[in-house]
């Protein structure tokens, strides 16, 4: 799925318009077919120009790509429902991305700021195998309080706060929900919560074929949130491909016939 040279004549007429608060505006991509709700001025139109104009989750690996293609093929042929977690989703491009890249798959778009995901409902509303979920991610169900870091639309950080006004979920939570789920991608965008997510209760880690992260240690200095995710990843055989600000870790099982098939229970 290519928006390229029309979503970028797109940004190029209205990048300029200066911010008006939280208004939105609805912007027509003709490769897509229908709008996208953004904020005008934002760093909305960023998370555009990376997603689908540069197509930031491709990885580029032609041979990693064809491997993950073929496992996605074989397990609608065993009739599995692949599934894809959005963690940190943000106004939804990267959802909508990875819903028409592989259209018969699943796809959770987790997103706990609440502007933010008013966008994503908006969005992922045109695609029926998108589930968007108010709520943030993390290695065990708990509550959070989101903070702000700065004027970005994407640099909420979330607190465990048992208070607080935003639920979190579990990726084994979100796979028991579907019948006959098998992971194919997570990709983990949240500013700081790896360290929450892969602390514990990372046994899906060994079974999902692809998990994509952006590291946050240049922004949250001596947390550790690329060790975090390093050190529940390199416990298996995987290959890493780097691109842009993204990390691309593939599973080795993708390089055998059938991969390591649906998970139990």
């Amino acid at each position: 799925m290519r928006a390229g040279a029309g979503a970028l004549a797109v940004r190029a007429r209205h990048r300029l318009r200066p911010a008006a608060g939280d208004r939105t505006e609805a912007i027509e991509l003709p490769a897509l077919g229908h709008a996208i709700r953004l904020r005008p001025g934002s760093t909305d139109w960023d998370v555009l120009q990376h997603i689908l104009v540069e197509e930031t989750y491709d990885s580029r690996s032609p041979l990693h790509e064809a491997a993950l293609e073929r496992y996605y093929r074989a397990a609608l042929c065993r009739g599995d429902v692949p599934v894809i977690v959005d963690c940190g989703a943000n106004i939804g491009l990267a959802s909508i991305w990875y819903a028409r890249r592989f259209p018969q798959a699943r796809v959770f778009a987790v997103e706990p700021e609440a502007a933010n995901f008013e966008l994503l409902a908006a969005n992922a509303a045109h695609y029926p195998n998108i589930t968007a979920l108010r709520c943030g991610i993390s290695d065990r169900s708990m509550r959070i309080t989101m903070r702000h870091g700065d004027a970005a639309h994407w640099a909420w950080r979330a607190e465990e706060d048992p208070g607080g006004a935003v639920e979190t979920v579990t990726i084994p939570g979100l796979l028991a929900g579907v019948a006959k789920a098998v992971p194919l991608i997570v990709k983990v965008d949240v500013e700081g919560s790896e360290v929450a997510l892969f602390r514990s209760n990372t046994d899906w880690t060994a079974r999902t074929p692809l998990i994509v992260f952006e590291s946050h240690d240049w922004m949250m200095t001596w947390c550790g949130t690329a060790h975090a995710v390093f050190a529940v990843l390199t416990q298996h055989r995987r290959d890493y491909v780097h691109r842009g600000e993204n990390t691309f870790s593939y599973a080795h099982f993708l390089a055998a016939e059938s991969g390591p098939g649906a998970p139990e229970g």
